[in-house]
This record gives structure tokens, sequence and C-alpha cells, in this order.
């Protein structure tokens, strides 16, 4: 009887650590930094838009409002669009539609809500709060953000995989970080830069966001051992962090 003598077949299923099949680390943070690129964007131009609107008229306030909800949607959409592709290469029976729905409205309305204050606060010559309280309220606002999230997009993925509030735990660790870069990138423009000139800072504001966001998220992506097969899932019990 002949043996074989060659190298051993490689194993489709070994994969790098923290690599789960369809979806990389590396692809989970481009998805996440393009979805911040094209949000904070947006973001960026309602702010400016909303301005422009304002101008001395505090009475065009309802339509300011409009512009920066508008902007905030955009975030939110693309968010939930992009991370609902990408999950969906390692869950096919993710509802990507559900998933995105619950994105915008809590990613969008939130960025939205945050953007009012600095918006709709007449210029009164008062001095603009010191950085680290700036960075301070933006990691408690990414964490409070990152929970309601994470827990919002958890009741997508229940009966997929075995431990739903891992996806809420990583979303709370992943925003603070997230979001005091965004705070950064906007609080930096004054009112006199010009429109590109804030369109362009939004966009690489999502990008560095996004990447963060991604790195930290990443690591909390379905593994193969959690995800409940598809025989299972009509029963399957959910199982804590």
């Amino acid at each position: 009887m002949m043996t074989r003598t060659g190298p051993a077949p490689s194993n489709p299923d070994h994969r790098s650590q923290g690599e789960v099949r369809g979806l990389s680390p590396g692809r989970w943070i481009v998805l996440c930094a393009g979805a911040e690129a094209i949000g904070m964007t947006a973001a960026a131009l309602a702010a400016k838009l909303a301005q422009h609107v304002l101008g001395d008229d505090r009475q065009a306030t309802t339509l300011a409002l409009a512009v920066l909800v508008a902007g905030g949607l955009v975030e939110g959409g693309a968010l939930g669009a992009l991370q609902a592709s990408g999950l969906r290469r390692r869950l096919p029976q993710l509802n990507a539609r559900r998933w995105l729905w619950v994105t915008t409205a809590v990613a969008g309305l939130g960025w939205a809500v945050a953007s009012v204050p600095g918006v709709l606060t007449p210029d009164d010559g008062a001095p603009e709060p010191a950085l680290p309280l700036v960075l301070a309220g933006a990691l408690a606002l990414g964490a409070v953000m990152g929970a309601i999230l994470g827990a919002a997009q958890a009741t997508t993925l229940r009966r997929l995989v075995r431990r739903p509030a891992r996806w809420v735990l990583g979303n709370t660790l992943g925003w603070p970080p997230t979001m005091a870069v965004i705070f950064l990138g906007a609080t930096t423009p004054e009112s006199t830069w010009s429109t590109p000139s804030v369109a362009a800072l939004g966009t690489v504001t999502g990008l560095v966001a996004g990447t963060a966001l991604g790195v930290v998220t990443g690591r909390f992506l379905p593994g193969d051992d959690d995800i409940v097969p598809a025989h299972a899932r009509s029963s399957a019990p959910t199982r804590p962090m």
C-alpha cells in the first residue's frame, strides 16, 4: 500500500486569530471607516447648511433642525447599510433591513440630537468649553449611545448567535473613542470656514472615527463557535457575555 508523503491539505476553516469566515477584521474596519466617512461628511455639510439657514434669523430653527436630522439619518443609514452588508457575509440569515432601521434610528437621531446645541446656540462671544471637558462629555455620550445602539442591534442578532450581549459590550467600548474623535473634528472648524473645508474635515474625521469603531467592535464579531446552527435557532437559548 502506498502512503502519501506530500504536505497535508490545508484546513479551509483555519483562520488567523480574530478572523471569521467571510468577514475579516480588515474588511470590517474598512466598512466602518467608509460608513463614518460618508456619515460625517453629510453631518458636517448639514451643520454648515443649518448655520446658513439660521443666519441672524432665529425663527428658522425648525428648518435648521430638519437639516440636522437629515444629516444624522444619512450617517446612521450609511453605518447600518455597510455594517449589514458585512455581517451578511457571516450571518446570511441576518435581517439586514431591520439592522438598517435600528441603526439609522439610534445612531442617526443620536448624532442629530448631539449636534443641535452647537449649531442652534447663539454665538454670544462666551468662551468655548475646554477641550478636556468636551472630550470627557464625548466619551460619556459615546458609552451611553454605544450601549443603546448595541442593545438595539443585538435584537437582530438574537437566535442567530449564542451571546448577543457581547455585541452590546463591544459597542459600549467602541463608541467612546469614536465619539471623542467625532467631537474633536466637529469642534475644530470656525464659522468662517468654507463649505469644502468643512466637508473635507468631516470626511477625515469620519475615516479616523470609523477606523476606531471597526478596530474595537471587530473583536466582538460572532465567531464560528458563537453562531447558532440553522436547525437549532427556533429554540436556541442565548447566553450571557
